[in-house]
Formats: structure tokens, C-alpha cells, sequence
């Protein structure tokens, strides 16, 4: 059984019709908070003192 949970907008995240992220940048500040930003619009971005680095999970 397989279930799509992407949105029908939302642009897919893997394979060839994949949105590109190589405008995104991510910066740890030094109270170990992490921003996410995108390089393009300057009033795109996710700060948060929460994360895990996405090597950990591979």
C-alpha cells in the first residue's frame, strides 16, 4: 500500500522533476540555533534552535 502525503501544489523533492535547492544556505549562529535561508529572497527563511543534521539520518 502506498500513500502520497505531497500536496498537489508542492513541488517534488526527489528524482528528475526534483525543485532545485542550491539557492538555499543554512548558517549556525552561535547560541547553536540554525537559519535556513534562501540566497534569492531575502524574506524567505526558518530559524530554529532544534534541528539534526541530515548526515546523521543517512
Amino acid at each position: 500500500m502506498y500513500t502520497d502525503t505531497t500536496h498537489p501544489d508542492q513541488q517534488p523533492t526527489i528524482g528528475v522533476d526534483a525543485a532545485p535547492l542550491e539557492h538555499y544556505s543554512a548558517v549556525q549562529t552561535e547560541t547553536n540555533q540554525l537559519i535556513v535561508y534562501d540566497e534569492q529572497n531575502e524574506d524567505a527563511w526558518i530559524q530554529s534552535d532544534d534541528w539534526i543534521d541530515a548526515l546523521t539520518m543517512a
